[in-house]
């Protein structure tokens, strides 16, 4: 019988041999990344609760629901007029400080990183501090409902 030999790197090899030893090669360097070789995910919990900010229990408006996400810019010195809103809002404190002064309770203060729901209560949000403060709020409410009303 004849053998047909190829040459690797300087190496004889059968035909087969060199079909069998580029298919290995082949194998080794298209096979996929396992998933132990890629980066894992984290999540980092910033807020499970089932009261507003000042302890009042959630309730979700009825009617068709609609989440609104925005992100609220506060420059040093910026106030809000006195409000409230009638859903569910979810805070969470981008950059610098702000302070929230809810009628008849405690002001509370939130600086970067802070994750908060806001207050049932009317109230007022002031940046107290030197540097904007950027507000990243998600109001889980209704189609058609306002997302805060204004104190008369």
């Amino acid at each position: 019988m004849y053998i047909v030999t190829h040459t690797v790197k300087g190496i004889a090899m059968s035909t087969f041999r060199a079909a069998a030893f580029s298919a290995a090669l082949l194998a080794v360097l298209a096979a996929p990344v396992s998933a132990q070789d890629k980066p894992a995910t984290s999540s980092v919990p910033l807020l499970k609760t089932t009261t507003t900010g000042d302890g009042v229990p959630l309730v979700y408006p009825t009617g068709t629901p609609e989440i609104t996400a925005r992100i609220t810019t506060f420059p040093p010195g910026a106030e809000t007029v006195m409000h409230r809103h009638p859903q569910p809002l979810f805070g969470y404190l981008l950059e610098g400080e702000l302070t929230i002064y809810p009628e008849g309770q405690e002001p509370r203060r939130f600086k970067a990183g802070d994750a908060f729901m806001e207050t049932a209560a009317w109230h007022v949000g002031r940046n107290e501090g030197s540097v904007p403060a950027r507000l990243l709020a998600v109001y889980s409410g209704a189609q058609g409902l306002p997302l805060s009303e204004a104190h008369k």
